[in-house]
């Protein structure tokens, strides 16, 4: 998978057993205190007895390169140990939540989205990272910066699978904004709120108005290609968070003319 940035390779401890090639019995996704991840994900051979001078961090991403079994955890919110007998065995949970299986969307069960991980499909730093997110907000934020010729962004992955709702994407403004933007959409979801076509709402981005829009599976691809690649295509209906400028929008005579083209149109603009 493309990434829109570079990304921060993702830290793991393995016991010096599985750093020596023996198998991973036992993952963990532990709690973090401050803002340092750097040791969120465990993994071991099942022995007991061993220390801290037994441990050896390697990254996340070539533990679940050398057994892609190990990648379950990943998709666990912290808190969580997983367990198993023998290398082929299936995981069993030790502490967390048990995942159910996923049932389909209610409001949109035309869709068939393909969740990774998927068979023989390598994961880097930025897609693990992305599962590990879902996983434990129910979301994840992709941004990218203004390159010139295309505006800044950014857009919301996991809202679907998680809370049966649209992808959410803003753009046009300064990368800061549009993330915490999204953030705070994303926060309202999870607790309860709905945000669809039409709907208005004051002060969600930048302390702006901003108005939803549905999004034309025909930009997804340009426009929202992490999001593509979670659902395996164009497999989730998203809609476009139109922000106002002194309470215009851009279709609206009075806005102005140097910020109409910061917002691409991704939706079928209503006959005037």
């Amino acid at each position: 998978m493309l990434s829109s940035a570079p990304v921060l390779r993702e830290a793991a401890i393995v016991c010096r057993h599985v750093a020596d090639g023996a198998p991973i019995l036992y993952a963990a996704r532990d709690e973090i205190a401050g803002a340092d991840p750097a040791c969120e994900w465990e993994f071991g051979c099942g022995a007991e007895g061993e220390g801290q001078d037994d441990a050896r961090i390697v990254p996340l991403e070539d533990v679940v390169r050398r057994d892609p079994s190990a990648v379950e955890i990943v998709l666990h919110p912290r808190g969580t140990t997983l367990e198993r007998g023998a290398a082929h065995d299936r995981w069993h949970t030790g502490a967390g939540p048990v995942l159910f299986p996923r049932r389909p969307s209610r409001r949109w069960p035309r869709f068939d989205p393909q969740y990774p991980p998927r068979r023989g499909e390598p994961l880097d730093a930025g897609d693990l990272r992305l599962l590990a997110d879902v996983a434990q907000a129910g979301y994840h934020v992709v941004t990218g910066p203004s390159t010139g010729s295309t505006p800044a962004f950014a857009f919301s992955v996991g809202l679907f699978r998680t809370f049966d709702h649209p992808e959410v994407a803003v753009f046009g403004l300064s990368v800061e904004p549009l993330h915490a933007g999204v953030r705070r959409i994303g926060e309202r979801i999870r607790g309860g709120e709905r945000f669809d076509e039409g709907d208005l709402v004051d002060g969600l981005i930048d302390g702006r108005a901003v108005t939803f829009r549905r999004i034309v599976p025909r930009h997804y691809a340009t426009h929202l290609g992490h999001a593509v690649w979670y659902h395996g295509g164009a497999r989730f209906p998203a809609i476009q968070a139109i922000w106002s400028e002194g309470g215009h929008f851009p279709w609206d005579r009075w806005f102005p003319r140097d910020l109409r083209d910061a917002q691409p149109v991704l939706f079928e603009p209503q006959p005037a």
